[in-house]
């Protein structure tokens, strides 16, 4: 069976900036385990495209190729399965874009969704008319049974599938869930050789990623999985709560292969809870020293401080760990543990930004507000605590509002409880506005206060700061839309 594997392109809010290109890795995973079998083929739209941007009605962004590139594409290579990556809900649109470009070739050729969005939304992706199929949960093993019951033609097979949705006779259909991959070993390495590589150096030093990633790069991930119980968190719909890691030898051997292979020197780690075991991890350092490998890293999606010591960051510093990024998500200790359900102690954190900043690690910190049960005064109190993050160390600081992915417990309490604003919708998501107020605060509140947040940063001036507070909703373009750019891949934008 031929099966092409699409990443669509980004169309977003003019706040979060320009879209940047980024290896897809989840389609580039299942493309390296559909090509034992199969004919596979990768379309990274918006790396493709990068120097296509389009603005849309003057507030958005669209980057990537165009539908009628995309179906030129389809129409040469002749699919019999395209699977498409949604991994945020707020990114849907140009998913289903790109289905209906499919399926003007050839309405015979199957489709299917994989990420977040379907994972978390089988129905209502389903209920789309250009998608036949949906993959909820670690996509791999689905879509290679699936491309394999395709191939062979027969249908009622399909409900044997685990994580699988589809119609039939106008009912959806969805199959049990399909156990999460324990042995990480087993799965091969990305199919990088089929993403345009060359193409990505080239947007990446056009506009560096964070302004920071401007060499040979690469997004890397060495665990999946996360046991904590954060209620803002969606990745578990993906990834399951059940940590995972690969060997030390695996992660290291990967990390030799895309040095020598494509000449990579910078690399993101993209774990959910990269340091979960300290001694694993210490493991991964030592080897890529031993190994000579030359690499600056960084870890945008966070790494737990209870999960640093300063035995490990030293380890970290010397194979090549440029920055890291821990999550207070709050200065309250109350909040963190009683309203976040994050269980962290915030001394840790303050005792990593020390460890950290005395081997020559920088630290930037993610802080959440908005959260139901918070008050304005907690807020404050944050902004405070990062202020004390920035004596101990710390030199950047992101502000991000709660938001209410679907399947979160905390899109749970704003729907249960009637704190939803009435714009609230997938496509708000991306707008990095607030959608949840309570008695406690409003949005501007939130606006105002997430703009005090953001001066913490030694690089924001009181003149811009003044400037927000008059006018909130236009000024924090800056202020507040990059962060949650970088918050919201945090989250969302994997695997």
């Amino acid at each position: 069976m031929r099966v092409c594997l699409i990443n669509p392109p980004r169309i977003q809010q003019k706040l979060w900036g320009k879209p940047a290109a980024f290896q897809p890795l989840d389609i580039a995973y299942v493309a390296a385990v559909l090509e034992k079998d199969h004919a596979v083929s990768i379309i990274d739209c918006p790396t493709e495209g990068w120097q296509n941007l389009q603005e849309i009605d003057g507030v958005k962004y669209r980057l990537g190729l165009t539908s009628e590139q995309i179906a030129q594409r389809i129409k040469q290579w002749k699919p019999d399965l395209v699977v498409i990556t949604v991994p945020f809900s707020g990114w849907w649109q140009t998913a289903f874009e790109t289905a209906a470009a499919v399926k003007s070739v050839n309405p015979d050729i199957k489709t299917a969704l994989i990420g977040l969005h379907p994972s978390a939304k089988p129905h209502e992706s389903l209920a789309q008319p250009n998608i036949d199929f949906v993959v909820i949960g670690e996509p791999e093993l689905t879509v290679q049974e699936l491309a394999n019951t395709l191939e062979k033609g027969d249908a009622e097979e399909l409900k044997a599938v685990k994580g699988l949705g589809f119609t039939k006779n106008g009912k959806d259909i969805i199959t049990p869930p399909r156990p999460i991959i324990e042995d990480l070993d087993s799965l091969p390495f990305p199919a990088r050789h089929l993403l345009p590589m060359k193409e990505l150096f080239a947007a990446v030093k056009q506009t560096p990623i964070r302004g920071e990633i401007r060499k040979p790069c690469a997004r890397f991930l060495t665990s999946r999985g996360c046991p904590n119980n954060c209620i803002f968190c969606s990745n578990h719909i993906v990834m399951g709560k059940k940590w995972r890691g690969r060997s030390p030898k695996n992660v290291v051997d990967e990390l030799e292969q895309i040095v020598q292979t494509y000449g990579i020197q910078q690399v993101d780690f993209e774990d959910d809870n990269m340091t979960f075991n300290k001694k694993r991890m210490e493991a991964i350092c030592d080897l890529m020293v031993d190994r000579g490998l030359d690499l600056e890293w960084y870890t945008p999606n966070g790494v737990r401080a209870d999960g640093l010591d300063a035995t490990l960051l030293a380890k970290m510093r010397r194979s090549g760990c440029q920055r890291i990024y821990v999550a207070p998500e709050s200065g309250v200790q109350r909040v963190v543990d009683g309203i976040i359900k994050k269980n962290q102690d915030l001394r840790k954190v303050e005792e990593a930004i020390i460890s950290a900043h005395r081997v020559g690690i920088k630290v930037s910190t993610f802080f959440i507000i908005g959260f139901i049960g918070e008050t304005k005064a907690d807020m404050q109190a944050t902004i405070n605590y990062a202020y004390k993050l920035r004596q101990l160390g710390a030199d950047r600081f992101y502000f991000s509002y709660a938001t209410p992915l679907v399947g979160t417990e905390l899109f749970k309490q704003a729907e249960e409880g009637g704190y939803l604003r009435p714009e609230f919708s997938d496509e708000a998501l991306s707008w990095a506005q607030p959608l949840i107020e309570t008695p406690e605060f409003t949005a501007d509140d939130l606006r105002e206060l997430c703009a005090k947040g953001m001066l913490v940063n030694p690089t924001v001036n009181r003149d811009r700061f003044v400037r927000a507070l008059r006018n909130p909703k236009k000024a924090l373009n800056v202020l507040i839309g990059r962060t949650k750019m970088i918050y919201q891949q945090k989250q969302t934008e994997k695997k």
